[in-house]
């Protein structure tokens, strides 16, 4: 927990040991099926930048599904978005997952993404993946979250649990952008339907 406390500390601006933020709830356009977190700070520039994140993420997704069924000619039969606060530290880290679902009509199936967004909630800054590459190994002189370590991790669940990897999958040549930290502030990466194995496998999480 630590190593990744004083990583972000160095790299992320105004870090501080802030208190854990308020989350409230809030719909989109009023629609009871698209939900996502309004966070309330005592600084207002810092509750507008990370607000401001979260509602592109949601307006993002929507567009995004408006495309597809304007492309595919198809009907949009439901669409959902909820979401989750895994980590609301009080040394300023928020992590927020947007979980958003889609199906269109007579589609072979819906499709689920889980989206994660990582802030400092001192600064309103985001932390990205590159974020982590600052987090080393002495031993190994190379980042715990590097495309090699995260790989190895990958596979290693997959055998634990039987999950078939696609045949033709050898090596991540980067990390995923969704990750989210845990209370105990360890890193967790999101693997999308389809990215690393089949549909059928689901969204696939390697907690580091």
């Amino acid at each position: 927990m630590w190593k990744i406390f004083f990583a972000l500390m160095i790299f992320l601006p105004n870090f501080s040991t802030a208190s854990a933020v308020e989350i409230a709830e809030t719909n989109y356009l009023g629609d009871e099926n698209l939900v996502y977190p309004f966070v309330i700070v005592e600084n207002h520039e810092v509750e507008k930048k990370i607000n401001t994140e979260i509602f592109c993420e949601v307006e993002r997704f929507l567009a995004e599904v408006k495309n597809t069924a304007k492309e595919n000619d198809a009907k949009i039969g439901a669409v959902a978005i909820n979401f989750e606060i895994p980590c609301n530290y009080e040394f300023g880290i928020l992590s927020v997952i947007l979980t958003e679902y889609v199906y269109f009509e007579k589609a072979a199936h819906p499709a689920t993404y889980r989206r994660a967004l990582n802030f400092n909630s001192d600064s309103g800054e985001r932390i990205f993946a590159q974020n982590l590459a600052f987090v080393a190994d002495e031993k190994k002189g190379e980042s715990d979250y590097s495309p090699k370590n995260l790989t190895l991790k990958l596979k290693a669940y997959a055998k634990k649990n039987r999950i078939p990897l696609y045949r033709d999958f050898q090596q991540l040549t980067k990390i995923p952008e969704d990750f989210y930290f845990d209370e105990n502030l360890r890193v967790h990466f999101i693997f999308q339907q389809y990215e690393v194995a089949p549909y059928a496998v689901g969204i696939i999480e390697i907690e580091c």
